[in-house]
């Protein structure tokens, strides 16, 4: 394999460093670490620099605190510094390794995402007529379970510049949940690793395995298979090329084997053998408990519009995709959500 080389002086380029400054700022300029940076910028990007050119660059301490999407999760934000070095980063390497990604992944990869995915799903079940079985699943705890050294062989496997390459294993190494394992959720420079890693996985489903209908969107993949018995087997191929090539384990909660006429929640949505595709449930029941509290919090001047647009307008781009007409008229007729909540839902279409 093409291992590619002199990478090290396009990541400190200034002018990248300059496009990964607008980058990691974009829809950030009014914080006051941003503001702070771009009063020096100038300064702050030859320090950065120098700073690689020597290796003497350290990276920051991370910030954690934690969110529900709709899970628990807990994010380790990097100060805006390291941001601006990811992106410079993300900005050489992603182009070289996604060439080696499959047609069928679709997490964080420009022109492809959830929506397509989800149309992947529904031509796989029109090639096979609705017949057959579908296996999903997704990985126990992916992103703190990432083992470094097979991180770093994946990486070496494209990457031939070892200044580059001592570089990615600091930053590697930096977010570290336990020794050897984990990266930190929220790093863009995660997403790109993420994607590297299962890359495994999708060539030996596609090319060991021969499985024609597979896709996957990070951690949670889905495959077709003729009949039941091909199923489990082809689940426990799976299974077993993770435990011990990839040093993963599948979590056994969200293990799915069942027949391919049979409703399939994947990736937000329900899809039906007829074509019908509805909301998740627990996606509509979180707006159905959340609106009226944005309503009420708007009112309160607790928050401003804006931020309570944003939360409402990313279910709707949800809604559209799917068969939600009734449930989103529902939505707008609630008594308890009142005039605020009313109008956040029309500025939000």
């Amino acid at each position: 394999m093409h291992r590619e080389k002199n990478l090290f002086p396009r990541v400190v380029a200034f002018d990248n460093l300059y496009r990964a400054f607008l980058g990691a700022s974009h829809g950030k300029r009014d914080q006051p670490e941003v503001r702070e940076f771009e009063y020096h910028l100038e300064t702050r990007l030859w320090e950065i620099r120098d700073e690689l050119e020597t290796g003497s660059y350290a990276w920051g301490h991370l910030r954690c605190f934690w969110v529900r999407d709709p899970k628990r999760r807990e994010i380790r934000a990097a100060p805006f510094r390291d941001r601006v070095v990811h992106h410079a980063l993300f900005s050489v390497l992603d182009p070289i390794l996604r060439r080696g990604f499959i047609a069928d992944s679709y997490a964080c990869i420009p022109g492809r995402g959830t929506h397509h995915a989800v149309q992947r799903y529904r031509a796989f079940v029109r090639a096979r007529a609705g017949r057959g079985y579908r296996v999903q699943g997704d990985i126990k705890r992916y992103f703190g379970s990432v083992d470094h050294a097979v991180l770093r062989a994946r990486l070496r496997r494209r990457i031939g510049d070892e200044r580059l390459l001592r570089l990615v294993d600091g930053l590697i190494t930096h977010g570290a949940e336990a020794a050897g394992r984990g990266m930190p959720i929220g790093s863009l420079t995660s997403q790109l690793f993420a994607n590297v890693y299962l890359d495994a996985l999708d060539h030996f489903v596609k090319e060991h395995l021969r499985v024609r209908h597979y896709l996957r969107y990070m951690d949670d993949f889905l495959l077709l298979a003729a009949d039941r018995h091909e199923a489990w087997d082809r689940l426990a191929e799976v299974r077993a090329f993770l435990t011990e090539r990839l040093r993963l384990e599948l979590n056994p909660r969200r293990v799915v084997v069942a027949p391919v006429g049979e409703p399939c929640d994947l990736l937000g949505y329900v899809h039906h053998r007829d074509g019908r595709t509805r909301v998740r449930r627990r996606s509509a029941r979180r707006l159905w408990r959340r609106l009226p509290a944005l309503a009420r919090r708007v009112a309160a001047r607790e928050i401003d519009s804006g931020t309570a647009r944003a939360s409402v307008a990313s279910w709707f781009g949800l809604a559209t995709h799917a068969d939600a007409f009734r449930l989103s008229r529902s939505i707008f007729t609630r008594r308890d959500v009142g005039n605020v909540g009313k109008r956040l839902l029309v500025q939000s279409l």
